[in-house]
């Protein structure tokens, strides 16, 4: 790691990291100072830290996110993007960017959308609505264990969902471990709802949402829910805020 580390502290006093851009576009400029880092000025994702991370950071060029509001296979919409950058991906090198204004943060998402085609051909189509959860229940959570195994869940994420089910070892994407903490979509029951019908795109994760029984989404929520414990602060967590340490106020939003 501190060779890692070394390396980008060299390429800062040597100039190799890319600097402001003079007369660029605010996005550009932002996104160089802020993201190209560990993303790459392509977002391709092979930015000059990209190496430092198990969680390998966005390929921009693919247009396909993980965390949206939007049915599988399609764009996400601007809100899931900001939402992103602004609380991150927890526990990856991608950290809260909450530090940042609102409208630089727009301008950043407008930029990144511009390395993929299919922004300028497709629109996002609109957000799956999340209902209100009921009251959570010991006879809901205990539902939910049951609907956990008959919606095939325990094949990638194992029978105790500690992401070791038969299929993982194959699997390019390994599943989560759920019963750690944080996940990486988001602290609430509805960031999980959220996952479950909307899929992670470019992961064997699918959407759910023609899958199961509309009453049996919040069940499987809180049965995956009550499985975590005390959150934990990850490695790549720390590794992204060691870099972003380093370039700040100038570098340090590597988005996964």
């Amino acid at each position: 790691m501190r060779r890692g580390l070394s390396i980008i502290a060299t390429g800062l006093l040597l100039g190799l990291v890319p600097g402001v851009a003079r007369g660029a576009e605010p996005g550009k400029r932002l996104y160089e100072q802020h993201c190209a880092v560990c993303h790459g000025l392509a977002g391709d994702g092979k930015g000059m830290a990209a190496h430092m991370f198990r969680t390998q950071p966005r390929d921009f060029r693919e247009g396909k996110f993980k965390f949206r509001s939007t049915p599988t296979g399609s764009l996400p919409l601007d809100s899931d993007l900001v939402r992103s950058v602004k609380a991150g991906i927890r526990g990856t090198a991608m950290v809260p960017q909450d530090h940042i204004s609102d409208e630089d943060i727009r301008a950043v998402v407008a930029y990144v959308k511009s390395f993929s085609e299919r922004f300028a051909r497709e629109t996002p189509p609109e957000p799956i609505p999340i209902p209100a959860p009921p009251p959570k229940t010991p006879d809901l959570v205990a539902r939910g264990k049951v609907v956990y195994k008959k919606a095939g869940c325990p094949e990638c994420h194992g029978p105790e969902a500690r992401g070791d089910g038969p299929s993982a070892p194959d699997l390019a994407v390994k599943p989560a471990d759920l019963t750690r903490r944080p996940l990486k979509s988001g602290p609430t029951p509805q960031d999980l709802y959220r996952t479950l019908v909307t899929g992670l795109d470019g992961t064997p994760m699918p959407s759910y949402q023609d899958a199961l029984d509309a009453e049996d989404f919040w069940p499987v929520v809180f049965y995956i829910d009550s499985l975590g414990g005390p959150e934990r602060i990850t490695d790549e967590e720390r590794i992204g805020r060691h870099v972003e340490q380093m370039h700040q106020p100038r570098y340090g939003m590597p988005m996964h």
